[in-house]
């Protein structure tokens, strides 16, 4: 008994066996189970109108971008257990962690956030202050140089 809107974008791996076919996701978008949204030019806008960002994917990447900016602007943030998105996301404190593949538990975790605006808020403000402490552009930089002067023995 909770009503949201699923916002889908992205773009699809048609050669990737574990993608999604698209003919799956336009009739899910027919059906109005999610709104398909493809590839977006301003994700940024998008995360911004947004309260929970999920970030659902089975490849380890870094530290995921979406995540990152997602919790820049203070979203709470649901991913899964993939390599990277745990060096961003503590469990509990800026967003939740599932387990890879458990779209079970995604949502049983996407539902509770939406029940509970209160914490969803609290996670949205620890993601902010936990990308300012450790991912800000000029700690970065910074953390860069060091690394080149280190190699270098400057």
């Amino acid at each position: 008994n909770i009503h949201f809107v699923l916002n889908v974008a992205g773009i699809l791996a048609e050669d990737d066996k574990d993608a999604i076919p698209l003919e799956l996701i336009h009739h899910w978008h027919n059906e109005g189970l999610i709104n398909w949204l493809g590839r977006s030019s301003n994700v940024y806008e998008l995360i911004q109108k947004s309260n929970i960002v999920a970030l659902p994917s089975i490849y380890p990447e870094g530290v995921p971008r979406l995540l990152l900016e997602a919790s820049s602007v203070g979203r709470a943030c649901i991913a899964y257990d993939t390599g990277g998105c745990d060096s961003l996301i503590i469990h509990n404190y800026n967003g939740l962690i599932v387990k890879s593949n458990s779209a079970q538990e995604l949502a049983v975790e996407l539902e509770y956030l939406l029940k509970n605006p209160q914490i969803r808020l609290e996670m949205g403000a620890n993601g902010r202050k936990r990308v300012k402490e450790l991912f800000s552009s000029i700690l970065v930089i910074n953390k860069t140089l060091q690394i080149y002067k280190d190699t270098i023995g400057c």
